[in-house]
């Protein structure tokens, strides 16, 4: 399962699939094997099967996609999205002034729908960006003119870099 973890303004992908007895977690670019213990509907044991170090980890989950989350004595407020819902959630960030789409996740860009003195409408497709074995298509926010772009087909973006910009 993929998934777009998200706290204050850093944002990581993660995924997580299980193997034999336990999990195999990749953040970003970190694999790790785990073994995760729940110990009742809000408390979890999380040990790093590698080199044995255990964590106990609490969690409340809180409206939509927010969650609390206790490592030891640190806490951690966390927002876990889908890849297309952290893609929609970056659109409708931006309401004032240029508008500047930016990739949510780091991918590869398949496609650019728009140049330079393009006008467009809100929800129109922009970019074709391919993250995590999926196409994502993202559109514009809103209505206007295309002032620039800032990739090119086969190009891969790290999260947060611009791709297109309107007025």
């Amino acid at each position: 399962m993929k998934w777009v973890v998200r706290q204050g303004d850093a944002s990581h992908e993660v995924e997580v699939e299980r193997v034999r007895d336990g999990f195999e977690v990749v953040m970003d670019t970190e694999r790790r094997r785990v073994d995760l213990i729940r110990l009742d509907d809000a408390v979890a044991s999380l040990r790093y099967v590698e080199d044995g170090r255990s964590f106990s980890v609490s969690y409340l989950r809180g409206r939509d996609r927010q969650w609390r989350v206790a490592v030891g004595e640190r806490d951690f407020d966390i927002e876990v999205l889908t890849p297309v819902e952290a893609i929609e959630a970056g659109a409708a960030a931006a309401t004032v002034g240029p508008s500047r789409l930016e990739a949510p996740i780091p991918g590869k860009v398949v496609k650019v729908h728009v140049a330079v003195d393009d006008g467009v409408e809100a929800g129109q497709p922009l970019v074709v960006l391919e993250a995590m074995k999926m196409e994502n298509e993202l559109t514009a926010d809103r209505a206007g003119k295309v002032i620039a772009v800032h990739v090119e087909p086969g190009q891969t973006i790290d999260t947060g870099g611009l791709l297109v910009e309107l007025e």
